[in-house]
């Protein structure tokens, strides 16, 4: 009996210390959580700081996070001290597990991307939760550390979260001991903000400092509840003065100097490929020499860059010589009442050529039927035709070689000439090729290189099948990029953020035989929308009464031209390249850098500018970048069915899809 007591008595002695913890830590829930977020904020940025070497730049990072995050503590403080009830003690803990919340999103983000998180990031995952949570286990399958450190403690949170929730505690305060630490903390405040400036001033001006030093709670509040001048507002798309025309409502002619040619047309759009990954930046790369054959036999456009770093945006850019809509949406999707004026409905309906769109990806992915439609397309082939899991790649792609087939029939169908356009998703994220390809690579920028390997050899065997069916010499094969993809070049990872060259320059060549000379290069700067109005001159079009944005880039490019760019993100940075001059307008803190291409490639050194210099330059920028949005005529809300299989649906300007196999009568 005495053993058994015993026994009871030490299991007790184990359980009273966390008894005891647990006690202390729920008196006050909204400091220990507050404390723990202020600790994943400054942990994090200390670890991004040590892996790109900018150590010293660190205090200069957190002193906003210390500053804001210490001030919200003492604020769920003072009210929890005020008015000591259980529903305060309620509302105090859930906004500080918000902050808490955010503070490890925001550090998964930053280990990732690079980046610091916005609200804005999170729209597309709420337009499609299922590919949102794929994407995140994919991103947290390759960093498995730092998986564990953000949600370990995570979990144990949680579950504290809820057990104060269930029952709180009222706060027992010291009235002394309260006052003190409300004071020092506030001293902390006040000594923080006063400093920040004067560390700013010493710390670096360049790249990554500049998305470091602000707190992200601070910029996530004020990004939702407050507008901004730089960036676009409700007013702004209310006010839309743009429409884009539809196929009928353009005039076009053949240039009376020009022959008519009737040659078939396949445009290969590459996903995420960055330029200087392939042969075409570097010639003794053998990663894409069938990309490199293209621009020997035909032209390669040297100097190219993406309208807006965003598929959707990028497609319809490349299809109708227009800019996109330079905003947060996918208002390219929504379904018309009639398809767009562009090369597609040129050719149909000038030329009664076919015209049909294949990609490796599901067509869910951003409504691709929409836009497609859009388009003036006459058929649409996804991922989700294809009867085979087995040779789908990761969460969005397939085994690009199986489009091979259902190409070739629909080519062999009919003898008219046709527009065939094909969009290459494995070198999209995760970064997956076939097994009978290559073995994985574990590093992500080895697996993008694989990826990039793999799609020249379906290129190639592209190239084959057309061989086979004797379309080689009366076919104009184009393959240009979309935009192309970081890894770290500037400290950061992605695509919708980044105004770089390693995201902005993308490959564009073209093939047209006995149309163009062998191994010509267009060095003058060209643009996504420059494609359309490119093509159609070859095929003797005259296109200056079709009003494209873009221009003839085999023609004579003004010396003065700027070729517009922007981000995907709202807050993120937009601009223009004039000659060999970057000028990049950051919405996030209203400033204007300049990069001198042809002395820093890299882009290495921001060239300061003057203020009235900066701010002349600032309103072109956000001029472009509002003038770019279109008003859409449809319906607010609306659902159709496209291709017989799709299910459409949108919302303002928002468009989703469904792939239902019964086909629609």
């Amino acid at each position: 009996m005495d053993n058994g007591r015993s026994k009871s008595g030490s299991k007790g002695s184990r359980v009273l210390p966390i008894s005891r913890l647990y006690d202390s830590l729920a008196a006050r829930p909204y400091s220990v959580i507050m404390f723990g977020a202020l600790f994943y904020t400054l942990g994090v940025k200390f670890f991004h700081s040590w892996r790109n070497d900018l150590v010293n730049e660190y205090v200069g990072w957190v002193l906003a996070d210390i500053s804001v995050l210490l001030g919200f503590e003492v604020i769920l403080a003072l009210l929890c001290f005020g008015w000591p009830r259980k529903l305060v003690v309620r509302i105090t803990t859930i906004f500080a597990a918000v902050i808490y919340a955010w503070s490890v999103m925001n550090a998964g983000w930053l280990i990732r991307m690079g980046w610091q998180i916005l609200p804005s990031l999170l729209l597309s995952a709420i337009r499609d939760p299922l590919i949102a949570l794929v994407m995140v286990g994919d991103n947290l399958k390759v960093m498995p550390k730092a998986a564990v450190i953000l949600l370990g403690p995570s979990a144990v949170a949680l579950t504290f979260f809820f057990f104060v929730l269930a029952k709180p505690k009222l706060p027992n305060y010291n009235q002394k001991r309260f006052i003190k630490r409300t004071i020092i903390c506030i001293i902390i405040i006040l000594a923080t903000v006063s400093l920040r400036d004067i560390v700013v001033r010493r710390t670096s001006p360049q790249t990554i400092s500049e998305g470091m030093r602000y707190n992200c709670h601070l910029k996530a509040i004020t990004s939702i509840f407050f507008s901004d001048p730089g960036r676009l507002a409700r007013a702004d798309f209310a006010n839309a003065k743009r429409t884009i025309p539809a196929f009928d409502e353009i005039q076009t002619a053949f240039s009376p100097r020009a022959q008519r040619i009737n040659y078939n047309v396949v445009i290969v759009v590459l996903e995420g490929v960055q330029y200087r990954y392939t042969s075409l930046a570097e010639p003794q790369s053998k990663l894409t020499p069938f990309l490199a054959s293209v621009a020997q036999d035909g032209v390669e456009f040297v100097n190219t860059r993406s309208t807006l770093t965003h598929t959707t945006k990028v497609l319809f850019s490349l299809l109708t010589g227009r800019f996109p809509s330079a905003s947060q949406d996918l208002a390219e999707t929504v379904p018309a009442a009639k398809p767009y004026a562009g090369i597609v409905t040129i050719l149909k309906h000038n030329l009664n050529y076919r015209t049909a769109f294949f990609q490796s990806a599901k067509g869910n992915f951003e409504a691709r039927p929409g836009l497609v439609y859009n388009l003036g397309f006459d058929k649409f082939w996804a991922r989700d035709d294809l009867n085979d899991p087995n040779a789908f790649l990761g969460y969005l792609a397939c085994d690009e070689f199986s489009m091979l087939k259902p190409i070739s029939e629909w080519i062999k169908a009919e003898e008219r000439p046709f527009l065939l356009t094909i969009l290459c998703s494995v070198t999209h994220d995760p970064y997956e090729v076939p097994e009978w390809f290559a073995e994985p690579a574990k590093e992500p920028v080895e697996r993008y290189r694989q990826t990039i390997a793999y799609t020249d050899k379906f290129l190639a065997a592209l190239e084959a099948e057309l061989a086979k069916l004797n379309l080689v010499e009366n076919t104009i094969l184009c393959v240009v990029g979309d935009h192309g993809e970081a890894f770290g070049e500037h400290f950061h990872s992605g695509h919708e953020r980044i105004a770089f060259e390693e995201v902005l320059r993308i490959p564009f060549c073209l093939r047209a035989p006995s149309l163009v000379k062998p191994a010509t290069k267009v060095t003058k700067p060209v643009s996504s929308v420059d494609l359309a109005p490119t093509l159609l001159t070859l095929l003797g079009f005259d296109t200056n009464s079709v009003g494209f944005d873009g221009t003839n880039a085999l023609g004579n490019i003004a010396d003065d031209r700027k070729v517009y760019f922007s981000g995907w993100v709202q807050q993120g940075p937009v601009g223009f390249v004039r000659g060999d001059r970057k000028f990049i307008y950051n919405p996030m803190d209203k400033m204007v850098s300049e990069y001198g291409l042809s002395t820093d490639p890299f882009e290495l050194v921001r060239i300061e500018l003057a203020e009235q210099e900066a701010q002349k330059i600032a309103d072109d920028i956000i001029a472009w970048r509002k003038n770019s949005i279109f008003r859409l005529n449809q319906q607010r809300t609306g659902r159709k069915v496209l291709f017989d299989y799709w299910h459409c649906r949108w919302n303002n300007r928002v468009t989703s899809a469904k792939y239902r196999r019964t086909k629609n009568k």
